[in-house]
């Protein structure tokens, strides 16, 4: 029985991502699936007590198999790279075995569903994630991500906004021009300071903020329209959309990638691509008999 060990800690969807990292190292150099994901040592940020383990609290079990085909391809840096390069239709059934969210984040999601009255037909997500994401990469003015929501309210006037953010300042600013616009009340902000949501609560309260912002990113996730910054957050929220169609990402300064300023991004981060399929150590594999 071979057990992959996820052991990387760090932001709520760095985990995900260095999850799904470890799973497609292992599919690739096996040519099968493990048979089992551990990740128990995950999500320590979130936990009261170091020996939680808050798997089941956002995942839940999908009894679906994977034959190898073909390579698939995913490391964490996609997250600062062009999404429509991804290649969805190969990472799709592993997002739909090994990241199905828990009953109890599906609950929150028709939660916000009713209490927030969206119609995903004719709303548009605005996904900024600010604050000490600034640290990684670029972060686009609020104007930058203002405009772009004129540019789709122009071209359909019943377009409502549904906004996402950690960064009280860019809520403020953005419900002044579109003041209809919903957030969800329930996922914390914080005014811009060089932190997170996460390192900023009461540790009691942070394994159930997981689960609420994991549902807000669904329902992101789901909207007719996307507008998103570039990082994990963003990435999942394509992930779990399963496409690019009608997504506007934020990228390298930039709402349109050319060929030499995604060859730029590359070169900074082959390095670390190369490393992590040579020493991985934010996952192994265990044998039991």
């Amino acid at each position: 029985m071979k057990i992959l060990k996820i052991t990387h800690n760090s932001g709520f969807f760095s985990c995900y991502s260095k999850r799904l990292e470890g799973i497609i190292w292992f599919f690739n150099k096996n040519k099968c699936l493990p048979d089992q994901v551990d990740s128990k040592e995950q999500f320590s940020l979130y936990k009261e007590n170091s020996l939680d383990d808050l798997t089941s609290l956002y995942f839940q079990d999908n009894n679906i198999n994977i034959e190898y085909k073909n390579t698939a391809s995913f490391y964490n840096y996609i997250q600062f790279f062009d999404y429509k390069k991804i290649d969805f239709k190969t990472l799709n059934p592993f997002i739909e075995k090994y990241f199905l969210p828990s009953n109890h984040v599906l609950d929150f999601v028709s939660f916000y569903e009713t209490k927030y009255h969206i119609n995903y037909d004719n709303t548009c997500a605005v996904f900024y994630r600010g604050n000490d994401k600034s640290t990684e990469t670029n972060i686009a003015s609020y104007e930058i991500f203002i405009s772009k929501a004129r540019e789709i309210k122009k071209q359909n006037s019943n377009t409502k906004f549904l906004l996402q953010s950690d960064e009280t300042e860019f809520l403020e600013e953005f419900l002044k021009e579109f003041p209809d616009s919903i957030f969800i009340e329930e996922v914390p902000h914080m005014n811009k300071k060089n932190s997170s949501i996460s390192h900023e609560l009461p540790r009691i309260e942070r394994a159930e903020f997981g689960v609420k912002f994991l549902a807000a990113v669904l329902v992101v996730s789901k909207c007719k329209y996307l507008i998103t910054h570039s990082g994990n957050c963003g990435l999942w929220a394509l992930l779990y959309r399963g496409n690019c169609d009608n997504v506007y990402q934020w990228l390298n300064n930039s709402w349109d990638y050319n060929k030499m300023s995604i060859f730029n991004i590359w070169q900074e981060n082959k390095k670390y691509v190369k490393n992590i399929f040579k020493k991985h150590k934010d996952w192994w594999v265990v044998i039991e008999s």
